[in-house]
């Protein structure tokens, strides 16, 4: 083991830096409320208000003036959509409080390939959300600070900025919720005062036409209705980040569907108030955007004026633009959780950190938005074509999942929920293509090879893993045959106390499969002193455990050792440390049982514990360590229909 003092200053240094762990018992207790929730996983679609009525007005003006008045109609279907996709995902969160949203609803009743579609969406979006919301949010501080121009400069501020989210969000779901609650509240509440003094102003005072921005001449003959579906399709960037929610169900205090659904509400109504008022603002003043002044910076300009007000709007429009990063640190994550624990991703996002997050997604997002932004030198145009549209394919998913299930299923009041969920359905569906077809040209093809390689290489981990599972089913004849090695060797031993055996063999167990049971074979060949121990990170894996070995008869005492902080190497050695005390054995060693697949890239799909183990253990002079291999056998095809459970007697 390492020297006391070092671990003490490491566990000290990470503490530190993220704080003390966070035992599995207190996990209710780092859940969060409403209150906490909005900046966790609203903070996406909030800042979406400042840009979406730029959007909008960036199409409907290549018609002139006659946009203006149409501007009305457009805020009406984004805003029919956003009610659409509220019921979507209030249904999922009925229905699903684990939680996965797009995810659950299309593998549940679109089939596996389209849930695979839909977690490779949302995880493109996810990642676009972060490297596009922080690039943005940088480039609006070039004003301020020229040397940010530099393209340099540019990419170091945005790196650092992502490190700074990412570390936040480390330190758990509470931390990045105290810290990003008072920038994102006082944006809600400046937006929302602003827009009440502008509708009280146009429909009371009217509309001085000092303020009023003269229109450029155009060409265009006229509004058609691929404008229009531009239009609504801009706007409908203010939508994404509704799903956040969805995904996140289980970070909720109880009742946590109850909340979650009123957080849902609450984000829809302020979406909804914003769509509607500063659209509705915009053409009352005839403002135009433009490059570096935003529709909200003229709006809060002619409203407030170089005052107080004015001055937060700004500040917390530019600082929402990169809290809105943190919806992706807070619901990529969980959505990853979901896919590891149905095979779809490597199993280890599926464990919990000592913060009780999800570290390894978190980890995982970190790298990718740093390479992201290295790729395209923090250059938001360029990847402006690629975000919204995989929230587009998940809405799609989504709504034609729940309506598919409501037109088969036809339980009360079905026929108002199917037209709902169709509507939303179809109109994300249409919405999806005007983004493809209108950014095609200028890096939108590049989702054609985005998404199939992702559904591709899920597919291909879930083909792993299901093999694996297959191969290391445990079966009643392996059982039989466990069963008649611990006989042969009791036959043998029957003249000799146990006590008279001096060595003492440990075999780590995680799960009852033939692993462990080759293991269990070669340590009980040894000595009759042999222990299983099981470190207790996860409570249902080990109430599983303790079932199954009951199940089998396995005549090998089973130690559970509780993990509250899920430290699972740590406090395996601790429990060695204890058992070295004892001085009752001439030898300890540990068995530790080790799966090697066909394929050397396969193990980046397991935990590697074992190896980890093995390291450790390296620094303790009076244990012995041993690798019980189990080599792969060629893949077999799962037969159709047959769970990957452990059989019941």
């Amino acid at each position: 083991m390492l020297p006391s003092a070092n671990k003490l200053f490491w566990l000290k240094f990470r503490a530190r830096i993220f704080g003390n762990p966070l035992s599995t018992q207190s996990a209710e207790q780092a859940k969060v409320g409403i209150f906490a929730s909005i900046p966790i996983f609203g903070s996406n679609i909030i800042s979406s208000q400042g840009y979406a009525p730029d959007e909008i007005l960036y199409v409907l003006l290549l018609v002139g003036s006659l946009g203006y008045a149409y501007i009305s109609k457009i805020s009406t279907v984004i805003v029919l959509l956003l009610i659409s996709i509220l019921m979507v995902y209030r249904k999922a969160i009925q229905k699903y409080p684990q939680g996965g949203g797009s995810y659950t609803i299309a593998k549940a009743y679109l089939g596996d390939t389209y849930g695979l579609l839909a977690g490779a969406s949302l995880t493109v979006d996810y990642v676009l959300t972060v490297a596009v919301s922080i690039s943005s949010a940088i480039e609006n501080m070039t004003g301020v600070f020229p040397w940010l121009a530099v393209t340099g400069h540019k990419v170091l501020a945005d790196c650092l900025v992502i490190v700074a989210i990412a570390w936040i969000n480390l330190r758990g779901l509470k931390e990045s919720a105290r810290l990003f609650a008072l920038p994102v509240y006082l944006y809600i509440l400046t937006v929302f005062i602003l827009i009440v003094i502008g509708l009280v102003e146009t429909l009371y005072y009217g509309v001085s036409r000092t303020v009023t921005t003269q229109i450029a001449a155009t060409s265009a003959s006229g509004m058609t209705w691929f404008i229009f579906a531009r239009a609504v399709a801009g706007g409908t960037t203010a939508l994404t980040g509704i799903e956040a929610i969805s995904n996140g169900v289980a970070a909720y205090k109880a009742p946590a569907q109850k909340r979650a659904i009123q957080s849902l509400i609450i984000l829809a109504l302020f979406v909804g108030f914003g769509l509607v008022g500063l659209p509705f603002l915009a053409a009352k003043f005839h403002i135009m955007p433009a490059q570096g002044n935003t529709i909200l910076n003229q709006l809060g300009m002619i409203i407030f004026g170089k005052t107080i007000p004015y001055f937060i709007l700004m500040i917390t429009a530019a600082g929402i633009l990169i809290i809105g990063a943190n919806t992706s640190f807070a619901g990529l994550p969980i959505l990853l959780s979901l896919m590891a624990k149905d095979g779809n991703v490597p199993r280890y996002f599926k464990n919990l950190g000592d913060r009780l997050v999800y570290n390894v997604g978190i980890w995982a997002l970190l790298l990718v938005s740093l390479l992201l932004i290295l790729i395209f030198q923090g250059n938001t145009h360029s990847m402006m074509p690629l975000y919204a549209i995989g929230v587009f394919i998940s809405f799609t998913l989504t709504g034609i999942g729940l309506a598919k299930y409501t037109w088969q299923s036809k339980e009360k009041k079905w026929l108002w929920d199917f037209i709902i969920f169709s509507f939303g359905g179809v109109v994300s569906f249409l919405v999806f293509l005007v983004f493809f077809i209108t950014k095609f040209t200028q890096g939108a093809w590049i989702m054609l090879v985005i998404m199939p390689l992702l559904v591709f290489l899920t597919h291909a981990i879930h083909e792993v893993y299901s093999t694996e599972i297959q191969e290391l089913h445990v079966t009643p004849e392996a059982i039989t045959d466990f069963q008649k090695h611990m006989a042969r060797i009791k036959r043998r031993r029957s003249t000799t106390e146990i006590s008279e055996f001096r060595n003492k063999v440990i075999v780590p167990v995680f799960d009852l499969n033939l692993i462990v049971l080759k293991t269990l074979k070669y340590a009980i060949s040894l000595t009759p002193q042999v222990k299983a121990v099981h470190i207790a990170a996860d409570p249902e894996r080990t109430a599983k455990l303790i079932k199954h070995w009951a199940e089998n008869h396995i005549e090998i005492p089973l130690e559970i050792v509780q993990s509250p902080y899920r430290a699972t190497v740590h406090d395996f050695l601790g429990y060695l440390d204890k058992l070295e005390k004892e001085s009752k054995f001439e030898t300890i060693t540990v068995a530790i049982p080790e799966f090697v697949p066909l394929k050397l890239r396969h193990n980046l799909l397991h935990n590697q514990t074992g190896q980890l183990m093995k390291l450790m253990l390296l620094f303790k002079k009076s244990i012995f360590v041993t690798s019980v291999p189990y080599h792969a056998q060629l893949k077999v095809s799962k037969p159709e229909g047959k769970k990957s459970e452990l059989p019941k007697k």
